[in-house]
């Protein structure tokens, strides 16, 4: 028997003496007296897997389907797969599982495991939910938009089905409001048995490389806490390099490792936010001395089952599996033998503004709950530790449960489905939690615009069509619009639809993001990313072997397949509809018909460099845009996200008479404003936004900030004086500012929003009328007393292409140019009296010539020198360079770039 196939045995061994198995009985008899009940117990009782089988063997399939609700793809296929084992039948029969796209159920099928967008989507085709005859809403704490709308959905299913049953299945975060909003319906308890976790609170403030085995710091008995490092200022998790944090990482698996006995046994669960400090943490784990005594295991989102899969599995003989997740592995997934948790304090979450229709991933503190349940893995199975990279007095000071997801999300697709289902007073839907109304009237301006509602608040012909298709109501609507107007480019626009369905195909691995670049370039487009989508997506069709295809483009194939698969479910549904599938339309068309869909996003040049849409101005191209380094008048773009400003995604350029036939009203406002006439709003979308807008300064304006003529940084005092218009300044002296910035956190400055500063350094000034909140993120780029002293190449040209008309590079020249690109982002003086320090910045003509030059603004100096080190990138395309000048321009690009993250 195979390693795996043991492992899968053993888990199936003694389903029985799970936990939940303990109240069996409590559960069942609560149901039958019940409509609802709520079921709470913390991870590993096996109320998800269990759950379905004792409803399964108490008759409750006999009438009707045993639901599931999963919110991640993640969990719905490992929990039907579970199952399916337990009860030895294949995945389709007996068990099955449906998300989108992707349905594994059949006739037979009796406990089906869905994610909750499908049941939405089920409930609207029958909303009576006739074919259930329970459903067990799972992961419910989680409180995801599609959570709250499901339950008051059901709850109205409830009232017109006395048979009809509803499990709520919580982890132990605030199962309390459940009950509640059910009528104070019985809530059954599960314990587990759980062993004693030592917490530690270890900052990544302390890390200064590697600590020598034995370094471990003192315990206090397990279950106590202990405080090490200086006491933050804010309440928010320290700010620290990447670097640090792997540093830390890396000392605490060497110290558990070191004071381990030889045969104790133990995994390693390391908390990070997001894919890619994940994927760099584990190259420096495979890079450090220790690699080979580590089973290193990644777990995200975008990871296909076999490789999410791979957690579940032991470490091969005498190594120690490290899982590097994240935070799907708080409750979502539970993983046997974890005995040591390190938890960086934060994840990304999404927030919403219902004004500009702009989004936001944010870096952000988790909530208390949300740390306990990390601290809780480490416990499960037998004695273990939590190492908190926060102090002690962060944790005091956090929220006790995470904002729910309905106060900082898109309402648009929801408020289309409740209309979809005759609902159209949105504003009183009974939600677990009221949504804000400037959430509610956001999203019916932007259904307004895509011309889904009618006047009385119902859907239009239009928005009868988009409900058709499972995606977001921007998407269906560039659908819609090939459909009904332009035919001929049908095909591509469902490609579009794909892409913009999915993570972005291309990777960018640490170490290769020269090679990488240069791959994704080659299929550029002068009409944007929504042409070079079209040439990827036929590259990839057309390949042989797509694997190959994908790693030698640097793009990932999973999920270039999910596109593949999404475009032909597209396909069966428009067909089915009634409409050919045709291609080869013209460009216009197709740019017409996607910038229909996507008319929120479509932008004016206010000037070089900056946007502006109907809602939102000062918007930039995103670099990794192939339209970066462009300057069109007019783009649509895929997304406006917002992380240390505000960025276009996925963007093309777009001509007046382009823009003329989306919409004359839109033509007319952003004609003026790229006219530079952008006058007062007119539109009615623009007048209820600046409308809201006003409503919230109003509130303000009530309760003004009250600020003082000091304000306390990282333990030092700082004057404020006046800056900009009417913000306040801070005055950075650098001798102190370099003592405050060990101590300087994010928090710091989220708590004083809206705060500038300038650096001040004998009778110079830096980054003046800059946001805080960007110096302290850039602070470990800064060393005046170094920069200061060196010399850089202040009137040099570097003329790197050969002129011997060979199309290749001048050796010397870009041998040159590489050598210097140290001083990029360098601070230096400027020429005669000016007393405004500035970042030496790469600059070129894009015609093979560079030079460096003095730029004072941060975010100038930034974005000339990622396009002009693009399009070093481009020139240096097809010439085999050396590891050195590799090294050199990737780890520049590496650092240029993750500042737009």
């Amino acid at each position: 028997m195979e390693q795996n196939d043991r492992f899968v045995y053993s888990i199936f061994m003694h389903p029985h003496e799970l936990p939940v198995y303990q109240q069996k009985d409590k559960i069942l008899t609560a149901l039958a007296e019940n409509q609802v009940v709520v079921v709470e117990s913390p991870t590993g009782s096996g109320k998800t897997t269990q759950l379905p089988i004792i409803l399964h063997e108490a008759g409750y399939a006999t009438n009707g389907l045993i639901g599931v609700t999963q919110p991640r793809r993640i969990a719905t296929l490992s929990v039907s797969d579970f199952i399916a084992r337990q009860l030895e039948v294949k995945v389709g029969g007996l068990v099955g599982y449906k998300m989108r796209f992707e349905d594994k159920t059949g006739v037979d099928t009796k406990i089906k495991i869905m994610t909750d967008g499908i049941l939405l989507q089920e409930m609207k085709l029958d909303p009576y939910m006739s074919r259930y005859q329970v459903i067990m809403v799972d992961e419910a704490h989680e409180r995801s938009l599609n959570i709250d709308f499901i339950l008051g959905l059901l709850k109205q299913v409830l009232e017109t089905r006395a048979e009809f049953k509803v499990i709520v299945s919580s982890a132990t975060i605030n199962a309390q409001v459940f009950s509640e909003y059910f009528g104070e319906c019985p809530i059954v308890k599960i314990e587990t048995q759980t062993y004693p976790v030592t917490l530690i609170y270890d900052p990544v403030i302390e890390a200064q490389g590697l600590e020598k085995p034995g370094g471990k710091p003192k315990e206090e008995p397990r279950g106590g806490n202990r405080n090490s490092g200086r006491k933050p200022e804010s309440s928010s998790p320290l700010r620290y390099s990447d670097e640090a944090l792997y540093d830390k990482i890396l000392s605490i698996i060497q110290r558990s490792l070191s004071s381990r006995a030889e045969d104790e046994e133990g995994d390693i669960l390391v908390f990070l936010p997001g894919e890619k400090t994940i994927k760099e943490c584990a190259m420096r784990l495979y890079q450090s001395p220790m690699a080979e005594a580590l089973h290193i295991v990644p777990l995200y989102a975008r990871l296909g089952k076999d490789e999410q899969e791979k957690v579940f599995h032991p470490a091969p003989l005498g190594k120690s599996k490290v899982v590097i997740a994240t935070n799907i592995a708080e409750t979502s997934v539970t993983i046997d033998g974890i005995t040591v948790v390190i938890d960086s304090g934060l994840a990304k979450l999404n927030y919403y503004n219902p004004r500009s229709f702009t989004a936001s991933l944010i870096e952000t503190p988790i909530s208390k709950a949300s740390c306990n349940q990390r601290k809780g893995r480490a416990g499960r199975t037998r004695p273990g530790t939590c190492y908190r990279l926060y102090p002690r007095k962060d944790f005091e000071n956090r929220p006790l449960f995470t904002t729910e997801e309905i106060y900082r999300t898109d309402l648009s697709e929801v408020v289309l489905r409740m209309a979809e289902l005759g609902i159209s007073n949105f504003e009183e839907f009974d939600f677990i939690s009221k949504p804000p109304k400037s959430g509610i009237a956001g999203a019916i301006d932007i259904l307004n615009l895509l011309d889904a509602l009618s006047e009385d608040r119902r859907l239009s012909k239009t928005g009868e069509l988009m409900c058709a298709f499972p995606l977001l109501p921007r998407l269906s609507r560039m659908i819609v619009e090939s459909m009904l107007r332009y035919p001929e480019v049908i095909h591509e626009t469902l490609v579009a639809a794909s892409f913009l369905s999915t993570m972005s195909p291309y990777v960018l691995p640490p170490g290769e993001e020269l090679e990488a670049r240069k791959a994704h370039h080659a299929f550029r487009d002068p009409m944007g990313d929504f042409v070079s989508y079209l040439r990827i997506y036929d590259a990839f069709i057309a390949a042989a072997d797509k694997t190959r295809f994908c790693e030698h483009n640097y793009l990932d194939e999973r999920t270039m397949r999910e596109i593949l698969r999404i475009r032909e479910q597209l396909e069966i549904i428009v067909s089915d509809m009634g409409f050919p599938i045709s291609r080869g339309g013209s460009l216009a068309d197709y740019l017409c018909a996607v910038s229909r869909g996507l008319i929120q996003f479509v932008c004016a040049r206010q000037e070089r460099g900056l946007f502006r849409s109907l809602t939102a101005e000062k918007i930039q191209i995103h670099p990794g845009s192939v339209m970066f380094r462009e300057n069109p008048d007019f783009i649509v773009a895929g997304e406006i996200v917002r992380t240390t400003r505000m960025y276009a995604m996925s963007v093309s350029p777009l001509s007046r008479e382009i823009l003329r036939r989306i919409s004359p009203m839109v033509a007319e406002r952003l004609s003026a404003i790229s006219g530079g006439q952008a006058g007062r709003a007119t539109s009615a979308v623009e007048r209820r936004a600046k409308a809201r807008g006003g409503e919230e300064k109003a509130a303000g304006r009530q309760a003004p900030r009250s600020f003082t003529d000091t304000i306390q940084l990282g333990g030092q005092i700082f004057d404020l004086v006046k800056g900009r218009g009417k913000k306040k300044m801070v005055l950075l002296p650098w001798e102190r500012f370099t003592v405050a910035r060990d101590n300087l956190d994010q928090g710091s400055a989220a708590a004083f929003k809206g705060l500038l500063a300038v650096i001040q350094q004998g009778g110079y000034s830096l980054l003046e009328g800059d946001k805080l909140e960007t110096v302290i993120r850039i602070k470990d780029w800064l060393d005046l007393d170094r920069d200061l002293q060196r010399e850089w190449p202040r009137s040099r040209n570097f003329e790197i292409l050969d002129k011997g008309g060979n199309g290749g590079l001048d050796a010397r020249n870009f041998g040159e140019l590489v050598e210097n690109l140290s001083h990029v982002f360098q601070v230096a003086k400027p020429k005669g009296k000016d007393k405004k320090l500035g970042f030496v910045s790469l600059y070129t003509d894009g015609e093979g010539v560079f030079w460096f030059r003095i730029s004072k603004g941060f975010h100038t100096a930034l974005n000339e020198s990622i396009a002009s080190l693009e399009a070093l990138i481009d020139a240096a395309d097809g010439v085999e360079l050396a590891a050195e000048a590799k090294e050199r321009i990737g780890d520049l690009y590496r650092k240029l770039s993750s500042f737009f993250e």
